[in-house]
């Protein structure tokens, strides 16, 4: 099939979608231009997530009982097969020094830059899909006709702290020419994806420029530089996987004594300083907590997140996947990096407490669980944004004719607390639920958005997120929208993939947009 040609089609079915909402409609030639105006005018500008940036090589470094060396430029991550085949040089150009974050002495890495950074960690026939990060997010930017230079990657070293990132890298300082570069460029603002790690890092620039520029235009900045913040499985209060990947070994089991700790003694350091009377190399753990997080001047990451003072701002996360949320440690008498064992773990599932071991668990679960990476505490820190008034929406996640859409408008809201649908929801779908705010804040937007299992890895890839992104983005440039949010009312097929036949119907699904050629075995999408 030609792909022009799908991509003109998709473009007329989002106007189509988008046309009650309109007064031209999508035939409206005015409008149509007025559109394709808008959409030229803005950038998408990426901030990937932990360990999601290719890092290079800036050595030359001799592996002398491996065929394979160390060149400047070679890929240090991820290449598998120097990770496997020439381990301890692998380590070297990867480890920074525990104390200062510098290189080691015989290799030093770099993050690579653009798009080919944070699509695929290490390219190949076999290993390229496995590691694909971002690849499907750029694909879909290319079918639907986006300029190359209108999607920006702003890759960073992800092992380093971010006050380290602005001394080492000027991280920071780029960051902000960047979004002064698209602005110029292009003529509009700037739509900011962030996943993971991304969105701490993004909400350290945002305190930094607090302090770059003058206070009475930081905002006038922030208006005229970003449009809309989509935080995709933003862990807004931490996950508690980085504990586990500072302290724990994998041999289960020993019979030592055990310690626990409260989240409150995790988060205010008290855990880790009665760590550091059995273990003495946790230190360089303290030494990291208190030099490079509680003590920078810019911003304490203990510090809740409030609103950022964005027009627009979309809170992404999947929920209810079973999610690590505590584990019981025990010093094995071992040398680091076995000096910690887990001796049980305790996780999250759909709004309830289980122990690995079957103990029983004493806690707080939320009305959900996490995305396997992040507990839904910390990803839905954001309904915090949300004002005393919020509209709530339960649709499928799959292409829909609206028939089992759930809407509550002006649901109460108290602060500080979850906000819980009153819905039903049926045991063999995937729903998406939206919480959509715009009237607390004038002039400004909140949403968050629930995917059921939607995985955090994965969450970048999901086809049910890159068309939601889409529509509402198409939304928000559309000239004569009359509501804040795209409607939810229908969602059909925008791509080839997303026809099929169905089989219990012996047709084609969506057969007023698609066509199934039965001689050619194909399926093309019309419009």
């Amino acid at each position: 099939m030609n792909g022009s040609h799908v991509t003109l089609l998709a473009a007329s079915f989002l106007l189509l979608l988008l046309a009650p909402a309109a007064h031209g409609g999508a035939g409206d030639e005015t409008g149509e231009g007025e559109y394709a105006k808008r959409l030229e005018k803005l950038s998408g500008i990426i901030i990937p997530g932990f360990a999601s940036t290719q890092l290079r090589a800036w050595s030359i470094l001799d592996c002398p009982y491996s065929p394979l060396d160390f060149n400047p430029l070679d890929l240090v991550w991820l290449d598998s097969t120097k990770l496997l085949s020439a381990v301890n040089c692998w380590l070297k150009c990867m480890l920074l020094d525990p104390y200062n974050q510098t290189d080691h002495p015989e290799c030093k890495s770099r993050p690579d830059s653009g798009l080919s950074a944070i699509t695929e960690l290490d390219p190949g026939y076999i290993t390229g899909p496995l590691s694909s990060v971002w690849k499907d997010w750029v694909k879909w930017c290319i079918e639907f006709g986006i300029e190359a230079n209108a999607i920006i990657a702003v890759p960073y070293d992800w092992r380093l702290s971010p006050a380290k990132l602005e001394e080492r890298d000027l991280y920071f300082h780029k960051l902000k020419l960047t979004f002064e570069i698209a602005l110029k460029l292009r003529g509009g603002p700037s739509i900011v994806f962030a996943h993971s790690l991304g969105n701490n890092v993004f909400r350290y620039f945002l305190e930094w420029l607090k302090l770059e520029i003058a206070p009475k235009l930081y905002i006038k900045w922030l208006d005229e530089h970003i449009h809309a913040y989509f935080a995709v499985g933003a862990p807004l209060l931490g996950a508690i996987e980085t504990v586990k990947a500072t302290l724990s070994g994998f041999t289960f089991g020993l019979p030592v004594s055990e310690l626990s700790f409260s989240a409150r003694e995790v988060s205010d350091g008290t855990f880790f300083r009665t760590i550091a009377d059995y273990d003495p190399d946790s230190q360089r753990v303290m030494y990291q907590l208190e030099e490079s997080y509680h003590g920078d001047p810019v911003l304490n990451p203990l510090t809740p997140w409030d609103r950022p003072p964005l027009k627009n701002i979309f809170c992404i996360y999947g929920i209810d996947s079973k999610t690590e949320v505590g584990y019981y440690f025990a010093p094995s008498g071992k040398p680091y990096p076995d000096n910690w064992i887990i001796t049980d773990v305790i996780y999250e599932v759909e709004g309830s407490l289980y122990s690995r071991s079957g103990n029983l668990v004493e806690g707080n679960p939320g009305a959900a669980s996490g995305d396997e990476t992040v507990p839904y505490h910390s990803l839905s820190w954001c309904k915090n944004w949300l004002g005393p008034k919020v509209n709530i929406t339960r649709a499928p996640q799959s292409e829909h004719d609206g028939s089992d859409v759930q809407v509550h408008f002006d649901a109460d809201h108290q602060p500080e607390m979850d906000i819980v649908p009153n819905m039903t929801r049926s045991s063999r779908v995937k729903y998406i639920t939206y919480f959509e705010d715009s009237e607390s804040v004038p002039g400004k937007r909140t949403a968050v958005w629930e995917l059921d299992k939607a995985n955090h890895r994965n969450i970048v890839r999901s086809s049910v997120l890159m068309r939601e992104l889409w529509l509402e983005m198409w939304h928000d440039i559309h000239p004569d929208k009359k509501s804040k949010f795209v409607t939810k009312a229908t969602r059909g097929p925008l791509r080839d993939e997303d026809c099929y036949w169905d089989y219990g119907k012996a047709r084609c699904a969506w057969a007023e947009h698609c066509e199934y050629r039965t001689e050619l075995q194909d399926k093309e999408f019309i419009g």
